[in-house]
């Protein structure tokens, strides 16, 4: 188990290294010239004809006459001690715009994963345990319907019938101005229901679809088959047999989602104007805020790789086939 945890480590940290190196190049070969950006069009080109030497004075600062390879050892530094400068957006420090954008988005993504996994699990299993019973002929439709759906197109259609016509929630933002304490938490309870909704929605559908389709395919096992020609109860083939082996692809299933986390919901928060991760990558990357964006990005790498890496520890804690294979191959 020691050696298996090791080699998907090193594995890990491998991976990382790689998606900085390449993040790196993509953010600096975006197009535009990011001096635009940090000090506006029109006074770009204003200071180009008047005040030259205040335009090379602000690239100077930001380092962008560097060479690529001098911007690269730089980045790496700052990887390693955690300083990723200022944005160039609002002259703040990355990670305090970090950790406002962290607390909007977990507020979203938590109870998301929580609700959505323990629903996804309870509907999937109850539909998978009886395929071609009312419920799965009810739900399955349902539920494959959700993820054909693009999250932006349900996002406005959703948002126009109930904020804009029935006016039950707000319309966009995170917390309505000039409030505190409890008004101030009732205030963020009502404008998160609607996009909390719909992120439920969408994580609960493709949990759904994982644990009834491991299920249905799990009833079907000789090892089932045998337990009930037994006699053994249905809940005790449910929970010993089909519930334990159905765990190891949930639970990887539900570990690499822990790496949205912090990235976000990218096209719901920007439709709701929910100023969380996916809003800050999505600002970063139209304003072409390297520093943000190089950020963002290897957020999010880190994120991913960190959980498939869980993930993996799950499964081989979960699953004992998974140990007696790592060791022969060792």
């Amino acid at each position: 188990m020691f050696k298996h945890i090791l080699k998907k480590t090193l594995i890990a940290i491998a991976t990382i290294w790689l998606i900085i190196t390449i993040s790196f190049t993509l953010v600096h070969t975006m197009p535009g010239d990011p001096i635009i950006f940090l000090i506006g069009e029109e006074e770009y080109y204003y200071l180009l004809d008047n005040n030259p030497a205040y335009l090379e004075q602000v690239t100077e600062k930001f380092g962008l006459n560097d060479d690529l390879p001098t911007q690269y050892a730089r980045y790496m530094k700052s990887v390693l001690t955690l300083d990723f400068g200022l944005s160039y957006t609002n002259q703040k420090p990355v990670i305090e715009n970090f950790r406002s954008a962290a607390y909007w988005t977990l507020l979203l993504s938590v109870p998301t994963l929580i609700i959505s996994c323990i629903l996804g699990a309870v509907l999937g299993i109850h539909a998978g345990i009886r395929p071609g019973g009312l419920f799965d002929r009810i739900a399955t439709p349902f539920f494959l319907f959700l993820n054909t759906i693009p999250s932006n197109c349900l996002s406005l259609l959703l948002l126009i019938a109930f904020a804009y016509k029935l006016k039950w929630v707000p319309i966009n933002g995170m917390v309505s101005p000039g409030l505190s304490g409890a008004a101030r938490t009732a205030s963020i309870v009502q404008h998160m229901i609607l996009p909390l909704c719909i992120l439920i929605l969408f994580r609960t559908s493709g949990d759904f679809m994982l644990m009834k389709s491991t299920v249905s395919q799990i009833r079907q096992e000789e090892y089932i088959l045998t337990a009930r020609a037994k006699g053994i109860g249905q809940n005790k083939v449910l929970f010993r047999h089909v519930l334990k082996n159905a765990l190891v692809p949930y639970s990887t299933s539900l570990c690499m989602q822990l790496g949205g986390l912090l990235s976000g919901a990218m096209v719901v928060e920007v439709v709701f104007g929910w100023k969380g991760m996916g809003q800050m990558m999505y600002n970063a990357v139209s304003c072409r805020d390297f520093a943000t964006a190089q950020f963002c990005f290897l957020l999010s790498a880190l994120c991913v790789v960190l959980s498939n890496l869980l993930g993996d520890i799950v499964a081989a804690a979960i699953d004992p086939r998974i140990r007696e294979e790592a060791a022969e191959r060792a």
